[in-house]
């Protein structure tokens, strides 16, 4: 398993999954990998829900903060994630898009299309698990409805990707929901101020991007940082709790808009180009 970092007490992360399953090509981790995971937490750190990410006491913890999140409403969620999570009774938030749950077809095909694959692999929930699940005492969020780059909407067409995926998700679980996951989440790329303002208006209280770094006592409620889980070792999800991949957070946020482009986080770890970005910052 190699050297596991030790985390700093007072550091609150939130780890982004998208697919546990055996096989796929683009699964954010095996079951036993999962599993390796959840235990590696609950042994190093304190299991939050995403919703108290910012208001996790700092001052009086003995461990890091850790909130464990999905994205978009594969059904291998429910099939692998679930039960593992229940297992170890281990908070979690599922942020799914509604019209994939809804089993759209325009949807459906987007989201074949984003995975290169076949639609066994991409295959949703359905609204029954979303509310077997919510009803064991998991959060969900929405994930607009189509999962567009909301950055490239017109302001009507964003506001309608936040206002119908927030409303389908109450109607069908018959509670409030106030958190939002920004699709692709980079900002600048993928929301604006707009998008924030548009988030607001809508009624949400939280929104979650994709940033490479541990939470800051002044972050936006509407831009907390979460790292992708992309079959990470035990001993680089350690090294992402303790804060050593926090530089490429700093470089996501300072880098021109075309360096954002060119790499992408993977890439630090493998490229010369990559090492020489994370000097510069």
């Amino acid at each position: 398993m190699g050297h596991c970092y030790r985390p700093r007490s007072e550091r609150t992360i939130v780890l982004c999954y998208h697919s546990v399953h055996p096989h796929k090509w683009f699964l954010s981790a095996t079951p036993d990998l999962f599993e390796q995971h959840l235990l590696w937490l609950k042994e190093n750190c304190q299991l939050i829900a995403f919703e108290d990410a910012l208001t996790s006491d700092r001052v009086k913890r003995t461990k890091p903060s850790v909130a464990v999140t999905f994205d978009d409403g594969y059904a291998d969620n429910y099939d692998y994630a679930f039960p593992i999570l229940s297992r170890h009774n281990v908070p979690a938030t599922f942020f799914v898009s509604t019209g994939y749950i809804d089993h759209h077809s325009s949807v459906i095909e987007r989201f074949r299309t984003l995975r290169h694959t076949e639609y066994e692999d991409i295959r949703p929930m359905n609204w029954s698990q979303v509310r077997e699940m919510s009803g064991a005492g998991y959060h969900f969020g929405a994930h607009t409805y189509s999962h567009p780059n909301l950055a490239a909407l017109d302001r009507d067409n964003a506001r309608r990707e936040l206002t119908i995926s927030k409303s389908r998700l109450e109607d069908q679980l018959g509670k409030h929901v106030g958190s939002f996951a920004y699709p692709f989440g980079k900002p600048r790329r993928h929301f604006s101020p707009e998008t924030i303002e548009l988030l607001s208006e809508a009624g949400y209280s939280s929104a979650a991007a994709v940033l490479f770094r541990g939470l800051k006592a002044d972050d936006s409620r509407f831009q907390i940082p979460r790292f992708f889980v992309q079959k990470d070792s035990v001993q680089t999800l350690s090294e992402k709790v303790a804060g050593s991949w926090d530089i490429i957070g700093l470089w996501q946020e300072r880098a021109p808009m075309w360096a954002t482009r060119a790499l992408s986080p993977q890439d630090f770890r493998s490229t010369s180009a990559g090492c020489s970005l994370l000097r510069a910052y």
